[in-house]
């Protein structure tokens, strides 16, 4: 009678082995993107913001940007700021750099610079710590890949080949959102860091959106001082968080306005005239930058792609 049995439950075996592949095959996957010779000429970034809680929810997010890193290489993580929770760090041996940075982003899966602005959080202990973490060695012999060589600042990424070049200048809106006399003089640094960029495309990275339809809305502030100042010199994005959602803004005079806050936490948002795209997920934006256009992509904590937009670049002229 055994052996009477077998063949039965080896066919039981074989149609839930084939239910259970069939399964696996509708589960819906990033695919990969070939855009051969464009290839050449991308710039890829992720950009993630208010992630600092070290819980589970920060934790999917941080293994989602490393697989994305793993399916398609990027050159940076650009955070927009609360890079710790609730208060920021106390020093650059504060053990929260360990459980709500270092752990949270592998390095062995994401080896690549994490460039950082202060948020209003960071701003509750000591905001210079996170600068002074930049180039840190830690106890291991390796040094930090935390890259913020002071309250703002400005960097280059290049293409492989060479032709398309982006630059990234982190600002700090604490000084603009503050009292008139740090608004000015951070305002006017930033008109000289614009001013004297070749570059031909340039991003702006802040905390506190400009143009928002979530929990803060607009802030009339930066509406009427800092706007005006990337309209003038063409800016192409402004990258901010503070919203504790995904928001993706139609341009404005030529600026496009993208709201990654959803690295550890999530705020319920909502749509108005200038919105595109809005979602109250936890999760992150992929910016793909090729010579004639901007891939603008935002995925969720379980790695489903919840929106893509692309900006195509009009001819320069000669």
């Amino acid at each position: 009678m055994k052996h009477e049995k077998a063949p039965v439950v080896n066919i039981f075996l074989l149609l839930a082995f084939l239910l259970v592949s069939h399964v696996h095959a509708q589960q819906p996957e990033r695919s990969q993107i070939t855009e051969s010779p464009a290839e050449a000429s991308r710039i890829s970034l992720l950009v993630i913001g208010d992630w600092g809680t070290g819980g589970a929810g920060a934790k999917r997010v941080g293994s989602v940007m490393a697989d994305e890193h793993q399916r398609l290489p990027v050159q940076a993580v650009i955070s927009t700021g609360d890079n710790i929770y609730p208060s920021g760090v106390s020093s650059v041996d504060d053990p929260q750099w360990r459980s709500k940075f270092e752990n949270i982003f592998p390095v062995d899966r994401l080896p690549i610079p994490f460039w950082a602005v202060l948020g209003n959080h960071d701003y509750r202990d000591n905001p210079d710590a996170q600068v002074t973490y930049t180039g840190h060695v830690l106890s291991d012999g390796s040094v930090t890949r935390w890259k913020m060589p002071g309250r703002y600042w400005t960097t280059v990424f290049h293409a492989v080949d060479g032709k398309n070049t982006l630059r990234v200048v982190g600002i700090d809106t604490q000084l603009l959102v503050g009292n008139r006399q740090t608004r000015v003089a951070h305002l006017s640094w930033l008109d000289s860091a614009l001013t004297a960029a070749t570059e031909r495309r340039i991003f702006v990275v802040g905390h506190h959106p400009v143009y928002s339809h979530g929990h803060y809305g607009n802030n009339t502030t930066l509406i009427r001082h800092l706007a005006p100042l990337l309209e003038k010199h063409g800016v192409r994005a402004y990258l901010d968080g503070h919203e504790h959602d995904l928001q993706l803004i139609k341009p404005i005079n030529g600026v496009r306005y993208i709201i990654s806050g959803g690295g550890g936490g999530k705020r319920k948002t909502s749509s108005g005239k200038n919105t595109e795209f809005s979602s109250s997920s936890l999760g992150f934006v992929r910016i793909d930058l090729f010579d004639d256009r901007m891939r603008i992509t935002y995925l969720d904590d379980r790695g489903k792609e919840l929106y893509t937009a692309t900006d195509t670049f009009l001819p320069e002229k000669d």
